[in-house]
């Protein structure tokens, strides 16, 4: 009885195996990479939710509008990161360059623009005062999102 191992007999099986091991590591690098970003949100909604103080009748007018507008920004802030990282000035005229820092200060008033619209619909739900707090609330959110990753 010869007990040698034949690798070529077995190399597809192996290379399954080893494309299969891939994929899970990667859908679990996926699933913890969703679980993370779960968690930061999560961490968001705690500190805002705790310094405005929403009653229930707030919180159930307040979040739907909030959802929106920061889904809204988020899209304008990868508008911009695109444009910085994705536009590099090397062998481009003034021209070009000109034209990419006009997008990025076309965006940026965009930006600007978005939280007017939207601050005038928080104060359709929340007082003066809230509204105060929940952009302090989001700069103390987003001050101490940066330490996290620094210590990282």
């Amino acid at each position: 009885m010869n007990l040698t191992f034949n690798f070529r007999k077995y190399r597809n099986i192996f290379a399954i195996l080893i494309i299969a091991l891939g994929a899970v590591t990667t859908a679990q690098a996926q699933r913890r990479s969703e679980e993370e970003i779960k968690k930061i949100q999560d961490a968001k909604v705690a500190i805002i939710t705790n310094r405005l103080n929403l009653t229930p009748e707030q919180s159930t007018g307040f979040w739907p509008v909030y959802n929106e507008y920061s889904q809204k920004r988020r899209e304008i802030h990868r508008a911009q990161r695109q444009i910085i990282n994705n536009k590099k000035a090397e062998g481009k005229t003034d021209d070009q360059v000109l034209d990419n820092l006009k997008e990025v200060q076309d965006l940026k008033q965009k930006d600007l623009d978005l939280e007017k619209e939207y601050q005038s619909k928080f104060l359709k739900v929340i007082s003066a005062s809230q509204v105060i707090e929940l952009y302090k609330a989001e700069r103390t959110f987003n001050d101490m999102l940066i330490q996290r990753l620094k210590q990282r």
